[in-house]
């Protein structure tokens, strides 16, 4: 992991319950960018078989605030939207980046992209 700034590793350090929670790896925090991983495990697949949904919100939230702090802003997610293109199942292995595309005094506003490769990918 690119050693994130002070304000940044205070953040992710607090957190520390919420990836315990969710298994989340923080790759890096830095200049405005993050990245996150995490494997999917049976306790977070639904009835039809796929990771549930608040999984991958759960990473964009998380993802963003270390985006965030890494510029030294403590900030919050007042909106978000998800469009979710493909499933994933247990064992699957979630990457999450997210980089802040503009800011003002109040508001940031992040690009973030979850994706996956299956076990069986090299």
């Amino acid at each position: 992991m690119n050693k994130p700034n002070a304000f940044a590793q205070q953040l992710i350090q607090g957190d520390a319950a919420i990836r315990e929670n969710y298994g989340i790896e923080v790759l890096s925090a830095d200049a405005g960018h993050s990245a996150l991983t995490l494997v999917v495990t049976d306790a977070w697949v639904n009835g039809a078989g796929f990771t549930h949904g608040s999984v991958a919100y759960a990473m964009m939230d998380s993802a963003c605030a270390y985006a965030c702090a890494s510029l030294d802003v403590l900030g919050l997610t007042t909106s978000g939207n998800v469009t979710y293109v493909r499933g994933s199942q247990a064992g699957a292995r979630l990457h999450a980046t997210a980089k802040v595309v503009s800011q003002s005094r109040r508001v940031m506003t992040f690009i973030m992209h979850i994706f996956y490769a299956c076990r069986n990918e090299i």
